[in-house]
Formats: C-alpha cells, sequence, structure tokens
C-alpha cells in the first residue's frame, strides 16, 4: 500500500466497518491523508481530519418496525455515526464495537441514520434477504459464522458511489480505479472500477462480475495484485 501510496497512486480503503471501526485500519496501513469509504458508502472520510466529508442518511423508523414485527427475535441496531451501536437486544459475541447502548425498538431510532443492522441469531440468512425484498429494501447480507446479519443503506448507496465521490475531489475517472473485493459489498464497486479485482476467497457470484480473480486472502492476494502495479 505504501509503495502504490509512494508512486502517486491514491490508496483508499472501501469498508463496511463503520467510522470508528475503520481509524485502525488507517493505523495499521499507515494512512494519514486522502480519503475512505465507510458504512458500504454512505460516510466518505477525510483520513487526515478522521471526520466525515459527506455522509448519507435515512429514517429508519418503519424498516424497525418492520422488522420488529416480522422477526421478533431478531437485534436490531443503528449506527452512531464515529461513536458505536444503539441495538435492541444482546451484543452476541460483542459483534457490534465501539459505544453500544441497548435501548428498547421504541427508543432505537432518534433521527436519520447511516445505516440499519439486522442480525437474526438463530435465523437463515436466505430468509432474512427474502424478508427484506419483500419491503423493497437496499440491503447486503452477510454470513457472519453460522448466523444472518443484514445492512440496509439509503437507497443507491454503495461503496462505488463512495468512490465515485472520492474519485471526483481526486480528479480520478473509475477507468483510472483498481479495486479490490471479496464481499457482496463489493459487487457494486467491482463493476464500477476500470480494473475489478475478485479476491480468490470470494463467493462464485462476486468472482463472476469482476474482471479477474486474484489469489486467496490466505496467499496474501491483496498484496500479490498491487505488487504487480507497484513494484
Amino acid at each position: 500500500v505504501q509503495r502504490a501510496r509512494v508512486s502517486g497512486a491514491h490508496p483508499v480503503v472501501a469498508t463496511g466497518r463503520s467510522l470508528h471501526s475503520t481509524f485502525p485500519v488507517f493505523d495499521a496501513l499507515g494512512l494519514d491523508d486522502g480519503f475512505a469509504v465507510c458504512s458500504n458508502g454512505a460516510v466518505v472520510v477525510d483520513v487526515s481530519t478522521r471526520e466525515p466529508v459527506d455522509v448519507v442518511t435515512f429514517d429508519a423508523l418503519e424498516p424497525v418496525r418492520y422488522f420488529a414485527d416480522q422477526i421478533p427475535d431478531a437485534i436490531l441496531a443503528v449506527e452512531e455515526l464515529g461513536v458505536g451501536f444503539r441495538i435492541s437486544g444482546d451484543n452476541v459475541n460483542f459483534e457490534f464495537d465501539g459505544t453500544v447502548e441497548v435501548v428498547p425498538h421504541d427508543e432505537l431510532v432518534q433521527g436519520p441514520v447511516t445505516r440499519l443492522v439486522v442480525r437474526w441469531p438463530e435465523g437463515d440468512r436466505d430468509r432474512l434477504k427474502a424478508v427484506a425484498a419483500e419491503m423493497g429494501l437496499p440491503a447486503v447480507v452477510y454470513a457472519i459464522g453460522y448466523t444472518a446479519w443484514l445492512d440496509i443503506m439509503p437507497s443507491g448507496v454503495s461503496k462505488a458511489e463512495g468512490l465515485d465521490k472520492i474519485c471526483f475531489r481526486l480528479g480520478v475517472g473509475p477507468p483510472d480505479v483498481l479495486a479490490i473485493g471479496d464481499g457482496h459489498n463489493d459487487m457494486e464497486m467491482l463493476r464500477w472500477a476500470g480494473l475489478g479485482v475478485a479476491m480468490g476467497n470470494a463467493p462464485p457470484d462476486v468472482q463472476a462480475v469482476a474482471d479477474e480473480v486474484g489469489p486467496h486472502v490466505v496467499d496474501d492476494g491483496v498484496a500479490v495484485v498491487l505488487d504487480r502495479y507497484f513494484a
């Protein structure tokens, strides 16, 4: 990453992590300037100040009521930007980080939010995805261990949209972007970038939308791909 940076490229962390959870990644990579995408594209952050420069929010009140009715045993959480989460239910296996406040359903939403998380410890991922689709919600379903986790974002938000905003600030076009990802929340980004590389551990449908497939994460896949261009 540092070789890419020295060469004149703009390394950008694009993650589903919350803002507060992304700071350690900046530190690990030695990034102290530029921009990053957090919360699956809902937040663009200035790395040097660690402050958001673009935030997209939505009203999660109706989705909260919907999921509380459809899946009563699901844990619902809303992201508190730069702080942590407000959740209804237990913080199972401490999966929610930062400051975590447990509140009743009717106190979960106190204003527009960047993301609503639906965590169904005993549930089925496909059923969870279907319930979201029935309400027409823009969502990404994850497998967290043996359980189901679903992120609901503002309509139209994705990592690709967040990166496009950063490209505009930097004067760079999508054809000049190399994007590397391994999850379902990377699919729009891999399609959007001039060169989209899926890692070898990515699910088959993620690999299918990429321009090429790189090594597995356990084989240092990102480093191998970057070394081809920034050796």
